[in-house]
């Protein structure tokens, strides 16, 4: 039998301890081969869910291993003069691992001769042979369009490669590491109960979030990668306009175009930013009349449409969590539209315009 994005969207919590249990076979050569290298620099390039994915992992490596995390669009990462330090580590992320542009960006890195390091779920696939080491993120097939599964197991694959080599540069304790996984489980195993409770909210708001045909998120800090990720979930599955903004940008000019038809969804993390957010949508519900959906662990943020859940908040592992709630809303809202998301709305799409090499 078949899975459903759904199903997905629920294993992601077991994908990441099967990541963990795992480790030592999958990461063991490419680390070894870091431990040559006194790495001073780590860019993690990817296209979509593989960049967000990127983007969720930069800050507890950066906070962690005190070495400066740059994640970059593979295509900006190819075309830019790269004048980087020579003992940096490039990762590349593709998650079906035939992305033109992930290899061109490890093809570009090479030729710098920068150490690289592919990751992919799929093996023996092209971007796979691309690096000079290869990592699998090992969460196994995910047979849809929308990749879930694939983000918060390719960010958890990241986190726990490089803690790996931070331990084993003794940069950190393997205590420390300890800590942090036990930090990343305590948020990812509550995922079911994320996804059971999206289901219930949207249930509730299906009438009203059926008529929606333009949707803006917002979020900020911690949650910026969560906000980027189930903005092209939703594009993907709702095939509609839906953009996201950090908090502060949306502020310089995007708030001009909301009306009455415009629906919004706040992250809205309990963060230094959570007092700015709340008063943004007071506004527009009260100015433009528009149709505002917070989701918060803080009752501060309740209304009738709220999404209130007990999220950790944990800084480093936010974005595993509030991604779910979007994800969940693009599957069951595409269903409710006729709209089968597991079906490519165009099948030879990356084939006619050559970003997938196969």
């Amino acid at each position: 039998m078949s899975k459903d994005m759904m199903d997905y969207i629920r294993e992601s919590g077991t994908a990441v301890r099967q990541i963990a249990e795992n480790q030592a076979d999958n990461f063991n050569n490419a680390i070894e081969l870091c431990l040559q290298k006194d790495i001073q620099h780590i860019y993690i390039v990817g296209s979509g869910t593989s960049y967000h994915a990127g983007l969720g992992a930069r800050n507890i490596i950066q906070e962690e291993l005190r070495i400066p995390v740059d994640v970059r669009y593979a295509m900006q990462f190819k075309d830019s003069e790269l004048l980087v330090d020579p003992n940096a580590l490039v990762i590349g992320i593709s998650h079906e691992g035939h992305s033109t542009s992930t290899i061109a960006a490890l093809k570009r890195a090479k030729e710098a001769n920068l150490l690289t390091i592919a990751m992919t779920v799929e093996k023996d696939t092209p971007v796979s042979k691309a690096g000079d080491c290869y990592v699998p993120i090992a969460i196994g097939k995910e047979d849809v369009g929308p990749k879930t599964k694939g983000f918060i197991g390719s960010m958890a694959n990241v986190i726990l490669f490089l803690l790996e080599y931070g331990v084993q540069k003794q940069i950190i304790t393997e205590r420390r590491k300890r800590e942090l996984c036990n930090r990343m489980f305590n948020v990812t195993d509550t995922i079911p109960q994320i996804a059971e409770a999206a289901e219930l909210w949207y249930s509730k708001n299906r009438e009203d979030l059926l008529k929606s045909r333009r949707i803006i998120t917002v979020g900020y800090k911690n949650c910026l990668s969560a906000m980027m990720e189930g903005t092209l979930k939703m594009e993907e599955s709702l095939r509609y306009s839906v953009v996201g903004y950090d908090l502060e940008e949306f502020m310089h000019g995007i708030y001009h175009s909301i009306d009455e038809n415009t629906y919004l969804f706040y992250l809205a993390s309990s963060e230094e930013y959570f007092d700015r957010c709340i008063r943004m949508k007071m506004y527009f519900e009260q100015e433009r009349h528009s149709h505002n959906y917070v989701f918060s662990a803080d009752q501060k943020a309740f209304d009738q449409k709220a999404f209130i859940f007990g999220f950790k908040n944990d800084p480093y592992f936010m974005s595993m969590e509030y991604v779910v709630p979007m994800q969940v809303f693009a599957r069951l809202c595409s269903l409710d539209l006729g709209i089968d998301c597991e079906v490519p709305s165009d099948p030879l799409f990356h084939e006619k315009m050559g970003s997938y090499t196969y």
